[in-house]
C-alpha cells in the first residue's frame, strides 16, 4: 500500500514538473498558472510569462493544456426540460 501511494506521488511531481518549452524554461504549471491567470492562446501563456516563441515546437503542447484546463473549468450544461 504505502510502495503504491509513493508511487503515485512520484507520477504526480513527474507531471508537475515536465518541462513544456525548452527555449523558455516553461513546465506544465507554469502553463497551468498562465490559463489560470486569463491566458486561452499559447502566445498568451508566452507573453503572461514575459517570453515569445523561438522554435515554436511547444506551441501545440501548450495548446493541449489550455485545452484540458478549459474542459475542467468548463461549467456543466443546464438541463432542460424537452417540450
Amino acid at each position: 500500500m504505502r510502495k503504491t501511494r509513493l508511487t503515485i506521488i512520484r507520477i504526480l511531481l513527474q507531471m508537475v514538473r515536465m518541462i513544456i518549452c525548452i527555449c523558455n524554461r516553461i513546465n506544465c504549471a507554469s502553463v497551468r498558472a498562465a490559463v489560470g491567470a486569463g491566458a486561452r492562446s499559447p502566445r498568451a501563456v508566452q507573453a503572461h510569462h514575459g517570453c515569445k516563441f523561438n522554435c515554436g515546437k511547444c506551441s501545440c503542447s501548450i495548446g493541449e493544456i489550455i485545452s484540458q484546463e478549459m474542459d475542467l473549468k468548463a461549467p456543466s450544461p443546464a438541463l432542460v426540460a424537452a417540450e
